[in-house]
């Protein structure tokens, strides 16, 4: 086993049979394979189904939202997710794995959203994402992917970066609900 992984599933191990996991402790999972980084993962569960915004502050800004809030995940999901969202790799707003998202990231897009308004044309942009995302917007519920995401496809949309149909894929690989009804097939 690679051996940056090992301290890794210690810890995961470690907090999963104390259950003194928190969103502080957690490191990233940058390291280790797929399996590895899924085993540990599908197991998580700071991300929590219907967290707001406001329920971040009880997160340190070095923690990570891990795990996935509706369902468990699938293996097979998460790697199709994990490999599309490679060609956004160079997005720093975008989050290489949407079942470990460090709160830093999540609370920048927030302020995003708080701060950022589109004119009549960049919502009709954004309308029309929502239109095309398996979850008919951002997240399947008002949690705070959504807003986050919502943030995030504001700072896109007036920047020029992206199209509906493009914010819409983004947003479907960075679903965090879990595999099922909820999920993207």
């Amino acid at each position: 086993m690679n051996k940056l992984v090992r301290p890794v599933l210690a810890l995961a191990v470690a907090a999963l049979v104390t259950g003194s996991a928190s969103a502080a402790t957690l490191p990233p999972l940058a390291s280790g394979t797929l399996k590895e980084r899924f085993a540990i993962l599908s197991q998580r569960h700071t991300n929590e189904c219907l967290l707001t915004p406001a329920g971040l502050d009880k997160f340190a800004l070095n923690g990570r939202l891990q795990g996935s809030c509706c369902g468990p995940m699938k293996y097979a999901d998460y790697v199709r997710q994990i490999n599309g969202l490679k060609a956004y790799a160079d997005n720093t707003e975008i989050p290489p794995d949407p079942y470990d998202v460090p709160v830093s990231l999540a609370k920048h897009l927030l302020a995003l959203d708080k701060k950022l308004t589109l004119d009549s044309r960049q919502q009709e942009v954004y309308d029309k994402a929502t239109k095309l995302a398996e979850e008919h917007g951002p997240c399947c519920c008002r949690c705070w992917r959504w807003f986050a995401f919502r943030g995030q496809a504001k700072e896109f949309i007036r920047a020029g970066r992206y199209t509906s149909a493009q914010i819409a894929k983004i947003w479907d690989l960075e679903d965090g609900c879990g595999s099922g009804s909820m999920m993207m097939k």
